[in-house]
């Protein structure tokens, strides 16, 4: 038989998920991180020092504390973010699928 596979044994393919498992964790793995010095580094960014003005500008606006202000920019911040990873997930999709 020319065609024939060779038999797969469950031995095998044990063997086999095992590995593919290893590699899918393996590859997933960084180096340990310093989140606090990662957190120190971003809070002297420009950008974050902007949205400490805007949550100031807001409180202001908004005759609210400066913990409401934030909670309402970082909510408003994470639908629009939410709002376009999901536009941009159906247009993949969309393409994908024509």
């Amino acid at each position: 038989m020319l065609n024939a596979k060779p038999a797969t044994t469950r031995a095998s393919e044990d063997e086999l998920i095992r590995v593919l498992n290893t590699a899918l964790v393996s590859t997933r793995a960084q180096a340990q991180r310093d989140f606090s010095q990662e957190l120190l580094e971003l809070m002297k960014e420009p950008g974050f020092k902007a949205m400490l003005q805007a949550v100031r500008w807001l409180s202001e606006q908004q005759s609210c504390p400066e913990p409401q202000a934030a909670e309402m920019l970082i909510q408003t911040f994470r639908k629009a973010d939410g709002l376009w990873r999901d536009y941009l997930f159906q247009e993949g999709v969309d393409r994908i699928q024509s």
